[in-house]
C-alpha cells in the first residue's frame, strides 16, 4: 500500500517521547535512539522527526501493509500519545 499523508503530533514532552519509543519497541518496532530516522517492522516503513522545543512528533508512513489503512495507523497512534501522558 503506497504511503499516508504526515500525521502532527502535539504535546510530546521528552517523557512523552521515552515512553513512545520504549513502547514501539515493546511490540518490535526498532526505533532509534535518535531524535529522527526512520523505522521498518511488520511491512509498514515510517519515517519521523521529534522536536524537543516545539514538543511535537511528525511521522509519515511511506509504506503499510495490506491489512491496514492510514486512518487506523493515525487512530492508534494518536491513542499511544494520550496513553503516554501526551495531547
Amino acid at each position: 500500500m503506497p504511503g499516508c499523508p504526515t500525521i502532527h503530533l502535539t504535546g510530546v514532552s521528552p517523557q512523552v517521547w521515552e515512553r513512545l519509543k520504549g513502547e514501539a519497541r515493546r511490540i518490535g518496532v526498532p526505533v532509534p535512539t535518535a531524535d529522527s530516522g526512520s523505522a521498518t517492522a511488520q511491512g509498514a516503513h515510517a519515517e519521523y522527526r521529534w522536536d524537543a522545543a516545539a514538543q511535537t512528533l511528525d511521522v509519515t508512513f511511506t509504506e503499510l501493509p495490506q491489512w491496514i489503512d492510514c486512518a487506523s495507523v493515525e487512530r492508534r497512534l494518536r491513542e499511544a500519545v494520550r496513553a503516554s501522558g501526551g495531547s
